[in-house]
C-alpha cells in the first residue's frame, strides 16, 4: 500500500512529494525538469493559469508569501507596461529536479536576483530590487510588499517619478515620455512595446536623432531662456544664465556654440552626459585657453578681454546687454600700443584702421571677424605687420611702429 504524502504530482511516472519526499521510500532518481511535465504544469503553477499559483504546501492566495506577486510577474497576456520577469530573474532556476538547492527540505525559495534586478535584497515581506526603482528615483513604492497585489504598486510613479527629478529634465518637454524614449506613446503613458520596459536598457532619442539636444537644453531660436534640467526659466538660475545671449545670432560677434564652452557629447549616454550630478561641466575651446568658471561667473577670459590677452570677465547670472565698452574702452585708454594717441588724442574712429570690421558709428559690419582669435587691422592705405607690429605707407604717416 502506497503511505499517504503532503502533496505529490506525477512528473514523468515519479510520484514525487513537494515537500521534499519521495513517495514510498528510498532514493530512486528524481525526474528531469524539462520537458514533459516540467516546472510550471508541475509544482510551480503556470503562467497562463487563470490564478494564482499554488505554493508547494497548497496556499493559493496572494497574502502568502508563497504565492504573493507572482501572477503579477510571469503573466504573459495582458501586460501593457513590461517584459514578461522570467524565473531567473529571481531564482536560480535548477537544470534537474535533483540540483542543488532544489527540494533540499527547508521548504524555501532562495533568491538570487539577476543583473537587472540587482542589487537586490529581501527583507522576508518586501525586495529592494533595480527593476523596482530606488528613493533617489523619486518613486512611490521603490521597495514594494510582495504580498501587496492590488495594483497600487504599479502605476507609473511607484518606480521612478513622472517625471523623475533632476538630473532628469523637467518643463513642457519632460511632460511627453515620448519626447525622449521611443517605446512611449505620445502624450501618453500607454507603452507602445512593454517588452523594452524594465529590461536592462534605458531606451532614448539619441542626440543625433529629430528632437536631438534641444529636446532638453533648448534651442538658439527660443524666445525665452531655455529651460534648465531642474525647469527653471530665468536668467538668474545657474542653468540658464546667459546661454540665449551666448547662443542666439549676433550682429557684432562671430558664432558661439555649445563647444566652446562644453564637451558636446557624440551620444546621449556619452561619459559625462547625463552623470547623475546634475551639473553642466565647463570646459572652454581653444579660443579662450586660460579661461575658468565658478558657479556664476566666468574669468581669464579672451571673448570678454580688452584685446590685450585673455583678461575678461562676466557674470553668468547678471540680465543685460553688452556694448563696446563692456570690453574695452571706446577712448583708447589702456588699450594696446598707440590706441590712446590714436583714439583720444587724434579723435580717430575705429573704422580708420579696423575697416574690415568695424563701420561707422561704433557698429561691427561683419560679425565673423570680431572675438574670433584674431586682430583684423585693415586700413584704406598702407600695411600692418603683426609680426613687428609696424604699419607701412599709410598716409597719415611713414613706418612706425605700434
Amino acid at each position: 500500500m502506497i503511505a499517504p504524502l503532503v502533496r505529490g504530482v506525477l512528473l514523468c511516472g515519479w510520484l514525487v512529494a513537494c515537500a521534499g519526499e519521495i513517495d514510498g521510500g528510498g532514493d530512486p532518481p528524481p525526474p528531469m525538469a524539462e520537458p514533459n511535465a516540467g516546472c510550471a504544469e508541475g509544482c510551480h503553477g503556470s503562467d497562463n493559469t487563470n490564478a494564482p499559483p499554488m505554493s508547494v504546501s497548497g496556499a493559493t492566495d496572494t497574502t502568502s508569501v508563497a504565492v504573493g506577486a507572482h501572477r503579477a510577474h510571469l503573466a504573459t497576456t495582458g501586460v501593457a507596461w513590461h517584459r514578461q520577469v522570467a524565473c531567473s530573474d529571481c531564482h536560480v532556476v535548477p537544470a534537474t529536479v535533483g540540483a542543488a538547492g532544489h527540494m533540499d527540505g527547508d521548504n524555501r525559495a532562495e533568491l538570487t536576483f539577476s543583473a537587472i534586478a540587482a542589487p537586490g535584497t529581501w527583507s522576508g515581506a518586501t525586495c529592494t530590487v533595480g527593476c523596482h526603482g530606488s528613493a533617489a528615483w523619486g518613486g512611490t513604492s521603490p521597495t514594494p510588499t510582495w504580498t501587496q497585489v492590488d495594483g497600487t504598486q504599479a502605476q507609473c510613479g511607484s518606480c521612478h517619478g513622472a517625471p523623475p527629478p533632476p538630473p532628469h529634465p523637467a518643463g513642457p518637454a519632460a511632460m511627453n515620455c515620448a519626447t525622449c524614449h521611443p517605446t512611449m506613446e505620445e502624450n501618453s503613458l500607454r507603452f507602445r512595446d512593454p517588452a523594452r520596459h524594465i529590461d536592462g536598457t534605458v531606451d532614448f532619442v539619441d542626440a543625433g536623432a529629430t528632437g536631438g539636444c534641444t529636446t532638453c537644453h533648448g534651442g538658439a531660436t527660443s524666445s525665452a531662456p531655455p529651460v534648465d534640467l531642474a525647469g527653471n526659466t530665468a536668467p538668474t538660475a545657474r542653468g540658464v544664465g546667459a546661454h540665449q545671449a551666448h547662443l542666439m545670432t549676433s550682429t557684432w560677434r562671430h558664432e558661439i556654440v555649445c563647444s566652446s564652452c562644453h564637451v558636446v557629447p557624440s551620444t546621449n549616454d556619452a561619459p559625462g552626459h547625463r552623470d547623475g550630478d546634475n551639473v553642466a561641466e565647463v570646459r572652454f575651446d581653444t579660443l579662450n585657453p586660460q579661461g575658468t568658471y565658478a558657479p556664476t561667473s566666468c574669468a581669464t577670459l579672451y571673448c570678454h578681454g580688452n584685446g590685450r590677452g585673455n583678461n575678461g570677465s562676466a557674470s553668468w547670472i547678471t540680465p543685460g546687454a553688452l556694448d563696446c565698452t563692456s570690453c574695452h574702452a571706446v577712448d583708447g585708454n589702456g588699450m594696446s600700443g598707440d590706441h590712446d594717441e590714436h583714439v583720444d588724442e587724434e579723435n580717430l574712429p575705429c573704422t580708420a584702421c579696423h575697416a574690415s570690421v568695424a563701420g561707422a558709428g561704433l557698429t561691427i559690419i561683419n560679425a565673423t571677424l570680431h572675438v574670433n582669435g584674431v586682430r583684423e587691422v585693415q586700413m584704406a592705405r598702407g600695411t600692418y605687420n603683426p609680426a613687428t607690429r609696424t604699419c607701412t605707407n599709410t598716409g597719415c604717416h611713414g613706418s612706425e611702429r605700434w
